[in-house]
């Protein structure tokens, strides 16, 4: 069963790039104003993908065969019959199930007991040990920390998060010094 706007989304995030192809390059740009939840989204083709069901700032969350696309208002021209993406359905739905099979991957694969490596896999972080409403809880040489879901990845050396060493290190140093100050 799929599930709207999880982690999906944010995975969904780095294939808007690909809808941002040269293809719809000379499309005319769309009105803020035509992007509304309720709107039906079409393809460069004109074909139907889908419907918006939220607009965040500079964000489209979009609705298409039950899974959630999250794309940058810039991903849409004006086509004929309305907002339009910049790339073919056939492409826009393989962005999502390859989305689906990665988040599927990362689920499979974030439970207690896993070891978590910075993103080019060089460095043991820590190790997850236990999954929490916010994403999991990893046990590191600073003390435990609650990553969410999305900052999760599965490498070719096992699960990862989006971030090296030294970004990681930083980062939760940051958290606890924001823990202790707030």
């Amino acid at each position: 069963m799929s599930k709207p706007f999880g982690p999906l989304a944010t995975l969904c995030l780095a294939g808007a790039a690909l809808l941002a192809g040269s293809a719809a390059a000379a499309q005319e740009a769309l009105p803020a104003a035509s992007l509304a939840p309720g709107t039906k989204v079409y393809d460069q083709n004109g074909e139907e993908v889908g419907k918006i069901v939220r607009v965040s700032g500079d964000r489209i969350a979009v609705s298409i065969d039950g899974n959630g696309l999250v794309v940058p208002k810039n991903a849409f021209v004006k086509g004929v019959k309305g907002p339009a993406l910049k790339a073919p359905k056939a492409k826009i739905v393989a962005v999502l199930r390859q989305a689906e099979a990665d988040a599927a991957a990362v689920d499979g694969a974030l439970k207690p007991g896993a070891e978590v490596r910075s993103a080019d896999g060089s460095a043991i972080l820590g190790k997850v040990t236990a999954m929490a409403p916010q994403g999991a809880v990893l046990a590191t040489r600073a003390g435990n920390i609650t990553m969410p879901r999305a900052a999760f990845f599965l490498s070719d050396k096992g699960l990862a998060v989006k971030v090296n060493e030294k970004q990681f290190i930083e980062g939760v140093k940051a958290a606890r010094a924001q823990k202790k100050g707030g």
